[in-house]
């Protein structure tokens, strides 16, 4: 079970810690992923590039098995979900 470190949360923002900034964590996975399909790296690079973000794959899906269920949940999830299946279907 996922434990979290109050150590590792140190930005606060109107009385609650805020432990990420989305925008940034966003840019750095989408550079990791040109990075990681770039023609121009070998696949010594690629693979650490792969393996950093199966980790954080494995870590966000171990904090969300440990959270707690919100109401708007699944509406979110089925939103997202579309999402992907229009974006799926628009490839083809």
């Amino acid at each position: 079970m996922w434990k979290p470190s109050p150590a590792t949360c140190s930005t606060t923002d109107m009385g609650f810690r805020k432990p990420m900034d989305y925008n940034s964590v966003h840019h750095q996975i989408c550079i990791s992923g040109v990075e990681l399909c770039s023609p121009y790296n070998d696949g010594y690079t690629t693979w650490e590039i792969k393996k950093d973000l199966y980790q954080l794959k494995f870590l966000l899906d171990e904090i969300l098995a440990d959270s707690p269920t919100y109401s708007v949940e699944s509406q979110f999830l089925e939103e997202q979900s579309k999402k992907k299946m229009w974006k799926t279907l628009k490839s083809i």
